[in-house]
């Protein structure tokens, strides 16, 4: 082998190397920031879990227009949370609105609005960072009305009741109703 090709080699792979190392801090430090959490709700043997990142308001408007420099513009794509993708898991069929999720786990997104958020399944579960999914990956949308409390929550939340997947943030509540298919 002759030395530049050798050299090249070497370079490729402490770049690598120095590629993944970033990766791994990147992710570990914005978890700090983020933290991760796990809902869970399980009757019976229904089990449905959501994973996602619980970004904190720390005084930025959350909801709103892009003039207002809100953190989560109406109608663009929100992650719901922050770091990863959020995911959706269930165990068996489920239906939100007329349309059927199979059991399985999913990427699951909104795009709020002032008055209804959108709320989109994906294929895709395994993804980092704020770019947008694939649309095509899409199985079905969602739409939802949002709903306004006195009481700002300064962290982001999710919950899981017997009928309805609640997130709620600073003063917006959007409840998505589920049941089990039949």
């Amino acid at each position: 082998m002759n030395k530049l090709l050798r050299n090249i080699i070497i370079v490729v792979v402490i770049l690598g190397i120095t590629a993944f190392a970033a990766s791994y801090f990147i992710k570990k430090e914005t978890k700090k920031n983020s933290p991760q959490d796990t809902v869970e709700y399980i009757d019976s043997d229904l089990k449905l879990k959501i994973v996602y990142c619980q970004p904190y308001k720390k005084s930025r408007v959350i909801f709103g227009t892009e003039e207002e420099k809100a953190l989560q513009p109406y109608g663009k794509y929100w992650r719901l949370g922050a770091n990863e993708a959020t995911t959706i898991e269930t165990n068996q069929d489920l239906i939100f609105g007329n349309k059927k999720l199979k059991k399985g786990i999913y990427g699951l997104y909104a795009i709020p609005g002032k008055e209804v958020w959108k709320f989109g399944f994906n294929k895709e579960s395994n993804r980092w960072g704020a770019s947008e999914p694939d649309y095509k990956k899409d199985l079905f949308s969602i739409e939802v009305p949002v709903s306004y409390t006195n009481e700002s929550l300064e962290q982001f939340k999710i919950q899981i009741t017997k009928d309805e997947i609640i997130f709620r943030w600073d003063t917006s509540e959007a409840k998505l109703p589920y049941k089990r298919a039949e």
